[in-house]
């Protein structure tokens, strides 16, 4: 008797390509670094996919969805891109950001309060990462 070959759905990404969301964009440029703190952030964009957050990936020539952008800043930024710390993912597994589920947070923050609110609820939860991970800033008492 032969041997039968099970079908095995695979998750296929999504067909159409994922609208750009400039008013979210805009609401990261608010936020400070999810690595330093600071403030002045760049929208960084998660690229590499986790379907368990929903993120397929990018295209060709395509960046991932805003919901993927996390601040950061200008250096920050540019490292994440570098490869100096080898792939994208080893990026983030340095700094100690689970990017998907950061980016997954702070897009719900953004989508369930109005805008002033949904600031201080992110600053909120980027700074218990930051003290997590043992890099938040002091403030400066004048």
């Amino acid at each position: 008797m032969a041997s039968r070959i099970a079908y095995i759905p695979r998750e296929e990404p999504p067909k159409r390509r994922p609208a750009k969301r400039a008013d979210y964009i805009s609401f990261i440029h608010e936020l400070p670094c999810v690595v330093t703190g600071r403030y002045g952030v760049q929208a960084a964009h998660v690229s590499f996919a986790n379907t368990w957050h929903g993120h397929f990936g990018r295209g060709k020539g395509t960046k991932a969805p805003d919901r993927f952008a996390l601040p950061l800043i200008a250096e920050e930024h540019a490292l994440q891109h570098s490869g100096k710390l080898g792939t994208e993912q080893a990026y983030w597994l340095a700094k100690g950001v689970d990017p998907h589920e950061l980016a997954n947070t702070l897009w719900g923050i953004f989508c369930d309060y109005d805008r002033a609110e949904a600031v201080v609820r992110c600053t909120a939860r980027i700074n218990q990462g930051l003290a997590l991970a043992g890099r938040l800033r002091e403030r400066i008492e004048q």
